[in-house]
């Protein structure tokens, strides 16, 4: 009964959290993770709280709270995406890539035509133009309509060309 209702307070402050977060306000949405993950934490409030700190380029801090998210569920396919993408955005590509690809081995998850996108980005830097379109491309078949993979997309294509 008390887990139950400390589950539910953890919630409310998770909701606070991502309400902030949606309108911007990434120090309160911060405050209120981590008072829903001192109450309970889940793997969904830690990568949230990860891309609190992404937004304050602390690439460093969001990656440990993915691993922290990945040590209560090994198969939560977004952190390993999101370790990725700050892998990316700090010019580690070739351990970027490690990340995306282990992070597509997951179960489907929400966002994954992402995974595919910034996995073909990674590639896309690296010069290995060809598989950066295959991934563009596997992002929009997962996604119809995604506009940043069909831009990318098309833009690689007209280099090859």
């Amino acid at each position: 009964m008390l887990e139950n209702k400390s589950h539910k307070i953890a919630g409310k402050y998770f909701q606070r959290a991502f309400n902030s977060q949606m309108n911007g306000d990434f120090i309160l949405a911060r405050q209120n993770y981590l008072t829903s993950i001192e109450i309970h934490p889940t793997v969904e409030a830690l990568v949230n709280l990860g891309w609190t700190y992404s937004k304050e380029n602390n690439y460093e801090e969001a990656i440990k709270q993915c691993h922290k998210a990945l040590v209560l569920d090994q198969n939560y396919g977004m952190a390993y995406s999101d370790i990725g993408y700050y892998l990316l955005k700090s010019k580690k590509i070739d351990e970027a890539i490690i990340w995306f690809e282990e992070a597509i081995a997951q179960n489907d998850f929400e966002g994954k035509f992402f995974t595919f996108y910034n996995l073909g980005r990674a590639y896309e830097q690296k010069g290995m133009w060809l598989k950066g379109i295959e991934m563009y491309d596997k992002s929009i078949s997962i996604k119809p309509g995604f506009k940043l993979g069909m831009k990318k997309l098309i833009l690689l294509s007209t280099k090859l060309n």
